[in-house]
């Protein structure tokens, strides 16, 4: 990739890294409407009578599909937003090797051009 092309790289990872992370917040969200839903459930529960057997319940319906389906479903889009964050890392430290290797070269011309000069 040539110098003049990593700003606009580097632009494009953090948008969709931006969007990943709006896709995050959306996850987490319906992550935590679902254990407030469960939450609410088993405080309501008449019929649960003691400590153990509300953690019973709720043990129970945090392995109910959707909430295992809903945290797969996070724990995959935080997976996607860790691999995005490397690359853009990636790219901006190969953008500093680049501007690095240009100011060396720069400075060996400097330096040829006083020792003929």
């Amino acid at each position: 990739m040539k110098l003049a092309e990593f700003p606009a790289e580097i632009a494009r990872l953090e948008k969709h890294l931006l969007k990943q992370n709006q896709v995050v917040r959306q996850c987490q969200a319906e992550v935590d409407n679902l254990l407030a839903d469960i939450d609410h459930s088993i405080a309501f529960d008449s019929e649960l009578k003691n400590d153990a057997q509300r953690k019973a319940k709720r043990a129970e319906l945090l392995r109910e599909q959707v909430c295992v389906e809903a945290s797969g479903q996070l724990q995959y889009e935080l997976d996607n937003r860790s691999a995005l964050e490397t690359e853009l890392s990636l790219v901006r430290n190969q953008f500093t090797v680049q501007k690095l290797l240009i100011r060396e070269s720069i400075a060996l011309r400097e330096l040829q051009l006083a020792d003929a000069a």
